[in-house]
């Protein structure tokens, strides 16, 4: 690719004092708040793997004999450089990724004497294919490394085992006001022994205005409370409440059974992020999307902790939401990541990884729709060049200049996403959801 901001003219030097500032302006504010050091750095890693994306291409594209005449962090006026054979790499403005230009990508693109044999557009079909889905499949390997290592440290956060022990007491509601503190184990209400946090959700609903005699173990002792679960009016059957939640702990996996599972959790979130796509470009997701840009969406009231699943269920306070509504899907700015980042370096490295592990596919995911100028647009030309060029029996090349409108509008509603995904990040930011 090209980079889009090539002609924009800006001195050099106004660049480099700008990127300074900015570069002090994060060292102050990692001094002045350490958190903040850990949360710039999610940021960079994120930039990383952006890099490594174009690494990908890069390195595919050199593997396959063609001609990659520059390879730049970032876009816009360059603050340094140095060219080394062939190819030029340095370092740009506005570093919000990057790109490595390949010669001949289309016919638009033109190629000087000599170097016809090493355009893209004149390679045989495997190596388009191989230089177009590298950049995605390089999202797709980070993804499972990072998960192979969640797996292997901590736990498939997919199948967390749910304790009968409290993690969380709210203050003002039965259980703090009868004396139960977050820590303490369940075991027996009313004389019957617990073993499952289930057993707790299905007596503490079913128990509204009914005192219940809990007998818990804390600091090595058995102590017995009597606490009355209030009648949670958000939820229907008139369920009971204590205020508190369950402790949800992981079991780290074995070797082999990490590297099995990385690959297949990784498909999984793969899926998810299919589908989120499709419901974000489903007529109802449009619409739910549309809705809440202008202020007028209509959110699906929550059963708040009462489903089954939830490790607060039947026992939270009734403020958390479902999330099942079309509104919970959308794209998040670079605002939105930032303060996604800020959240998961507060809760731990694993939530960490798991943001990165989601960006990681569903930037992999979304960079392979069949459009131009995605990836996934020179991959579907490619195949549409070799099976035309099969059936006429002779070397059939896209003309892209038939293909610009279609560009246009892509790069129209890209640039739509990232407007309206930072005034959504800003006026109504997503809910922590670590």
């Amino acid at each position: 690719m090209k980079d889009p901001f090539a002609e924009v003219d800006v001195k050099p030097a106004r660049t480099a004092t700008i990127a300074a500032v900015v570069v002090a302006g994060a060292i102050v504010a990692a001094i002045v708040e350490p958190r903040v050091t850990a949360t710039i750095a999610v940021i960079v890693s994120f930039f990383v793997m952006i890099m490594l994306h174009e690494l990908g291409h890069f390195v595919m594209a050199k593997r396959s004999g063609m001609k990659v005449t520059e390879f730049f962090v970032g876009f816009g006026p360059r603050l340094w450089s140095v060219k080394k054979g062939e190819t030029e790499y340095g370092l740009k403005a506005i570093v919000a990724g990057g790109y490595c230009r390949i010669i001949g990508m289309n016919n638009l693109d033109p190629v000087e004497p000599g170097d016809e044999d090493r355009a893209y557009s004149a390679k045989p079909f495997h190596q388009q294919l191989g230089v177009a889905v590298a950049g995605s499949t390089v999202h797709f390997i980070i993804a499972i490394v990072l998960m192979f290592f969640v797996l292997w440290q901590a736990g498939n956060p997919n199948s967390p085992k749910v304790q009968p022990v409290f993690d969380t007491v709210s203050s003002g509601l039965p259980a703090a006001n009868a004396g139960l503190r977050a820590g303490d184990r369940v075991l027996s209400i009313d004389g019957r022994r617990v073993t499952s946090w289930e057993q707790v959700r299905k007596t503490v609903e079913g128990s509204a205005g009914v005192p219940l005699r809990i007998t818990v173990e804390r600091d090595g002792t058995t102590r017995t409370f009597t606490v009355t679960p209030r009648v949670n009016q958000d939820l229907p059957g008139h369920q009971g409440q204590l205020g508190v939640s369950a402790k949800v702990v992981l079991e780290p996996l074995s070797l082999p059974s990490s590297v099995t599972h990385a690959f297949t959790e990784t498909y999984d979130t793969a899926k998810l992020s299919v589908g989120a796509l499709g419901k974000i470009f489903s007529p109802s997701g449009v619409r739910a999307y549309t809705d809440n840009l202008t202020g007028n969406h209509h959110v699906s009231s929550s059963s708040g902790g009462t489903t089954s699943n939830a490790p607060a269920t039947g026992t939270g306070n009734g403020s958390s939401s479902s999330g099942n509504s079309d509104d919970s899907v959308r794209f998040i700015s670079p605002l939105g990541f930032f303060r996604l980042a800020g959240q998961a370096v507060q809760v731990g490295w694993v939530s960490v990884f798991l943001l990165l592990i989601v960006i990681n596919v569903f930037v992999g995911v979304f960079n392979m729709v069949p459009l131009p100028p995605f990836d996934g647009g020179l991959v579907a030309i490619a195949i549409y060049e070799k099976v035309a060029s099969m059936v006429r029996r002779k070397r059939v090349q896209v003309d892209m200049r038939k293909l610009i409108p279609v560009t246009a509008v892509v790069v129209a509603v890209l640039l739509f996403i990232g407007v309206s995904a930072l005034f959504l990040d800003i006026v109504r930011p997503q809910q922590n959801p670590f």
